[in-house]
């Protein structure tokens, strides 16, 4: 049974893995969230049994949580953990300018998108190790390319930032794991239409009215397959929701 540990899984992107991910009777999912009592994560746990799904308790903007969220997932996996799929994030400021950034909150997402993951990865290491799979998923963003940065010059910056501080970790970590057989991806899964990102929104409304984001369940199938279909490489790339390579 391949399991799956998904991160920031009580909305949007996250919940979205996850529900798709439990309608395949092969998997064995688990939801690592802030809140277990979440109304979307006590939904999932009516509808799918203990024996496919699983919650945990797991911050990342308190570091001091993800070491028990690794122990408490052991508990569940036997046989280690296939695929950790890292995609809980903060963004606070999409809309700030380079003179109206708040400091206090970009450390905040700092700690929560760039360094919050080092240790998610290195708590659930040993159980990658102990799977099958193998495979190391880092939710990222194109925001984050330093080539393409000319061109979104004023969208996210702070957010873009941090993710730009992820994909350097992932791509220097990954030519390590690659030693080991682990798979690592970092992996852009769309412009979403989720609750977040009004910034967003009205950054594109400005720029290309006719470009519209993608639906919750679109993302989620494409990053799956994209996930499903990754090799192990030295030298990873940023690969988009669609399976096209982005430049870093």
């Amino acid at each position: 049974m391949p399991s799956y540990l998904v991160t920031g899984a009580s909305r949007g992107i996250g919940l979205g893995i996850v529900t798709k991910l439990l309608q395949d009777p092969e998997n064995f999912v688990i939801a690592a969230v802030r809140n277990p009592e979440a109304e979307s994560i006590k939904k999932l746990g009516n509808e799918y049994p203990k024996a496919r799904f699983a919650v945990i308790t797991l911050d990342y903007s308190d570091y001091a949580s993800i070491a028990p969220a690794a122990d408490e997932a052991a508990k569940f996996l036997p046989a280690g953990l296939d695929h950790l799929i890292s995609n809980a994030a903060v963004s606070f400021q999409e809309g700030a300018s380079f003179e109206t950034i708040d400091l206090k909150l970009f450390e905040e997402e700092l700690r929560v998108n760039t360094v919050a993951p080092i240790e998610v990865v290195r708590q659930f290491l040993p159980l990658v190790r102990k799977s099958a799979a193998k495979k190391v998923v880092l939710v990222s963003t194109v925001v984050g390319s330093l080539e393409l940065a000319p061109n979104l010059a004023t969208l996210a910056i702070t957010y873009g930032a941090t993710k730009a501080g992820l994909n350097i970790l992932a791509r220097k970590w990954a030519a390590v794991l690659y030693e080991e057989g682990i798979t690592t991806l970092a992996l852009h899964p769309g412009w979403v239409e989720t609750g977040s990102g009004p910034g967003i929104k009205d950054w594109w409304a400005k720029r290309d009215p006719d470009r519209r984001p993608i639906t919750v369940q679109q993302s989620v199938e494409d990053t799956l397959r994209v996930i499903k279909e990754a090799k192990l490489e030295e030298k990873i790339k940023l690969y988009s929701h669609t399976g096209d390579v982005l430049p870093w």
